[in-house]
């Protein structure tokens, strides 16, 4: 084969490979753009069956890692590493934007009796994270919709002190507590 002809070949697979490419692109594109537009009422529906039995692991997991980032920044602030503690807040930060969040946007999880111990674990496993990075006002706006959204239920058990149980209204009060002690 002519060397001219092997260049041509190259070039229209090359070619041929990128549109290719930029079709796979733009598709996630679309799919991503869906997944934005999921309304509120969708969000908000409560799930049952497999899905909500997959939604119980979800939130399992989330409370497991969020205890586990708990023990790291006590861990770094115990050994008064400052830097560490600065880059790992930031991680933690953008675990909480991108997996966390998005599954505590619904309101239903709060009053679903098969999960809501766990929705309240992970509220607040978060107000202790932001706790613990000195986001005093996050802590207290977090507790806050605790409160409101549990309202009436003070006496559910939650894991809280990490590792240990309590009920919700001691969970609260011992978190504001230790919030205006550790600012």
């Amino acid at each position: 084969m002519h060397p001219s002809n092997r260049l041509r070949i190259a070039a229209i697979l090359l070619a041929a490979s990128g549109s290719l490419a930029l079709g796979c692109v733009s598709e996630t594109t679309r799919a991503d753009a869906l997944m934005r537009n999921t309304s509120d009422a969708q969000a908000s529906a409560p799930l049952g069956g497999e899905a909500l039995a997959q939604r119980k692991v979800e939130l399992a997991r989330a409370f497991r890692d969020l205890s586990h980032f708990n023990t790291t920044l006590e861990s770094l602030r115990w050994r008064e590493d400052r830097e560490g503690t600065y880059l790992f807040s930031d991680f933690v930060g953008l675990h909480l934007e991108k997996q966390v969040f998005p599954m505590l946007g619904g309101e239903w999880q709060s009053r679903h009796p098969e999960v809501a111990a766990l929705d309240a674990d992970v509220r607040l496993a978060v107000a202790e994270l932001w706790m613990r990075t000195g986001s005093g006002s996050q802590t207290d706006r977090m507790l806050d919709d605790i409160e409101e959204r549990f309202s009436g239920r003070d006496e559910m058990l939650v894991s809280y002190p990490l590792g240990s149980q309590s009920t919700l209204r001691e969970a609260v009060a011992h978190l504001r507590d230790r919030s205006w002690w550790d600012r």
